[in-house]
């Protein structure tokens, strides 16, 4: 996404710029730049992208320094499901 659409989602959520910063701990400028890939910051991207109920990926696509480690998350993901169907009693512990 570019500045202007990720701006737009934001909006749509019902969030300004300062909305933003403030939930996040920061000044609403470093927010802006970060959307705009002025500046790096992996907490804003996470917490813009979580914000507008997008991956990560989607919203910074061209940022490869903020992609989680999709073997880590497949991981972590197949052992929730694994505990949740040992806990049902559909798989063997």
């Amino acid at each position: 996404m570019n500045y202007s659409e990720i701006h737009k989602a934001l909006k749509d959520e019902g969030l300004t710029w300062v909305m933003v910063a403030d939930s996040i701990g920061c000044n609403y400028s470093h927010v802006i730049n970060v959307c705009a890939r002025r500046t790096d910051s992996k907490k804003v991207a996470k917490s813009v992208a979580l914000l507008i109920d997008k991956d990560i990926c989607n919203v910074f696509p061209d940022k490869p320094d903020y992609q989680e480690n999709k073997e880590t998350k497949k991981a972590v993901i197949i052992s929730d499901a694994r505990t949740r169907l040992v806990a049902a009693g559909l798989v063997a512990a």
